[in-house]
């Protein structure tokens, strides 16, 4: 046997002993029975091929015949080695492929941090264990504002900056998760206060300083929310919701951190019981539209009035009208809500009209209803029924409501105007830019919160504001209406100031259209 053939069944040999280590790497990375197949039969070709070396060592073989079956045998090793080592790369390549995709699934693209998944997968994992922990929800104040104010790209570069920044801060002690918008969240691995208020301390370091985005200085302030295993659930999905309502009264107490408690649970449970005793009356049509008149100061005359919700209970009391409208807002059940009240306003006003009633009703709108087209379109679809119906009715906003979203308000407030409707300020002097309101939007009249005029006599910075408001007011060419007048004292304060209108229960409580056509209608009291 020449040394050609020996060489050559060696090579053959060693090609099938490489792709022996190959298919074994192979198999750890699959399940499929045909690797492990695959890999008994190569460990069967090794020692087939030693087989076939001893066989022709020992056996007189014509050469052309050893030199075919060892061109045969090296070739069969090489095209073995080649497949499962192509076999493994594309395998390895699918692993990185699936890799990838399951990265882009459980992180964020604008933050790179992991996404609500991967949290609550992680949150799954964490409560098998008895090890207390709290979850702590975070959420950005007005950043929808900010989006607002300097663009989209600003709040994205924000919120990356944001993450970027207290991700670094909590290195070593905690993982960051961005949960959604402008929310994030993560596990601190202890419930002790000392704990906790060092990981507060470092959020709040995040957050002292501006963040430059866009050429923009921008002062972000948090509200966080904190739940705590196991005292306030041992499941994952509690603990994440009950996270949530920590926040969301954090947000609404304006108080940076708060913790849950039984309380909260409670509220949430009488908030969503509410919602749902809402939509019931208004199916059942269970709500009652309340007039209070608003007196002109120069003859104490019936001027107008202003529509009140109210919600009669079977007991005979009422459903506050600042709770149950609280809840719609939330649960976006104030647009069928205001909605309802504009056309109890519009029914009323066309009863009232056959008694001679000349005036406008007052009805109070939402920030919601300003945010939403469909609410314009539904008072644009009255005014096309009844041209006259702009001069009939008054739209209330609170100086809150403009303030949460000036450009909405002022693009519908002045679509409005411009088919003839006119505009209040209610609850004036209660915000932080009523300057602003008065120079941005087009307003007609002033209300001057009840919160000043009551006290105003004894209480002389109220005495100030309200003769201030007067003097901004006559000098911007608006009607002033002052509420809570509940005294003649107070009145005649206020007709020495020469206020345009008073309302107040110095004059009525809202009562309902029946009763106020008793009282003032048929008295004949209408201006």
């Amino acid at each position: 046997m020449d040394n050609f053939f020996t060489v050559i069944i060696i090579l053959g040999a060693l090609l099938l002993v490489a792709s022996l280590k190959t298919t074994v790497k192979v198999c750890k990375k699959t399940s499929q029975r045909a690797w492990s197949v695959l890999l008994c039969a190569i460990i069967f070709f090794i020692i087939g091929y030693w087989w076939v070396l001893y066989y022709f060592s020992n056996h007189d073989i014509a050469p052309v015949v050893m030199n075919m079956v060892a061109m045969l045998l090296l070739g069969g090793g090489g095209f073995v080695f080649l497949v499962i080592k192509l076999s493994l790369k594309s395998i390895l390549k699918i692993e990185q492929a699936t890799q990838y995709q399951k990265y882009q699934t459980e992180h964020d693209n604008l933050t790179t941090l992991p996404n609500r998944d991967k949290f609550f997968k992680s949150l799954s994992k964490q409560v098998e264990y008895p090890s207390p922990f709290s979850l702590f929800y975070i959420d950005l104040n007005n950043f929808k504002q900010i989006n607002d104010a300097f663009g989209h790209q600003c709040g994205d570069q924000l919120l990356a900056a944001f993450a970027n920044k207290l991700n670094k801060e909590l290195c070593g002690i905690a993982k960051l998760y961005r949960i959604g918008g402008d929310e994030f969240a993560f596990l601190l691995h202890t419930d002790t206060d000392e704990s906790m208020n060092y990981c507060v301390n470092i959020i709040n370091s995040a957050v002292k300083s501006p963040f430059c985005t866009n050429e923009q200085m921008v002062k972000i302030q948090l509200s966080i929310g904190v739940s705590r295993f196991p005292d306030d659930s041992r499941l994952p999905d509690q603990l994440l919701k009950k996270a949530d309502l920590a926040l969301h009264e954090a947000k609404k107490t304006f108080q940076p951190l708060v913790n849950y408690s039984s309380a909260i649970g409670k509220r949430a449970e009488d908030f969503f019981d509410l919602s749902a005793k809402i939509k019931v009356a208004l199916h059942k049509d269970e709500f009652e539209l309340y007039l209070q008149p608003i007196m002109d100061s120069k003859d104490l005359q019936l001027h107008g009035l202003e529509a009140l919700i109210r919600w009669p209970q079977d007991d005979g009391s009422f459903i506050s009208p600042e709770k149950f409208i609280t809840v719609a807002e939330r649960t976006g059940l104030i647009f069928p809500l205001s909605k309802w009240v504009v056309q109890e306003a519009v029914n009323h006003i066309r009863k009232l009209k056959l008694f001679g009633f000349t005036g406008t009703i007052h009805v109070n709108l939402s920030t919601k209803d300003i945010e939403s087209s469909e609410f314009y379109d539904f008072i644009i679809s009255l005014l096309a029924t009844d041209p006259t119906l702009s001069d009939s009715l008054i739209f209330e906003i609170t100086e809150g409501a403009m303030m949460t979203n000036i450009p909405a308000a002022r693009k519908m407030m002045q679509q409005l105007s411009m088919r003839g409707f006119k505009f209040s300020v209610d609850d004036f002097g209660t915000g932080f830019s009523s300057l602003s309101l008065l120079r941005e939007l087009p307003i007609n009249q002033i209300k001057i919160d009840q919160s000043f005029v009551k006290d105003m006599l004894t209480n002389s910075p109220d005495y100030a504001i309200v003769e201030s408001t007067l003097f901004l007011a006559g000098r911007l060419n608006c009607d002033v209406v002052a509420e809570g007048i509940e005294t003649k004292e107070v009145e005649q304060a206020l007709l020495n100031l020469n206020c345009d209108y008073l309302q107040g229960y110095l004059y009525s409580k809202p009562i309902t259209i029946d009763e106020f056509i008793s009282v003032y209608l048929n008295a004949e009291k209408v201006s």
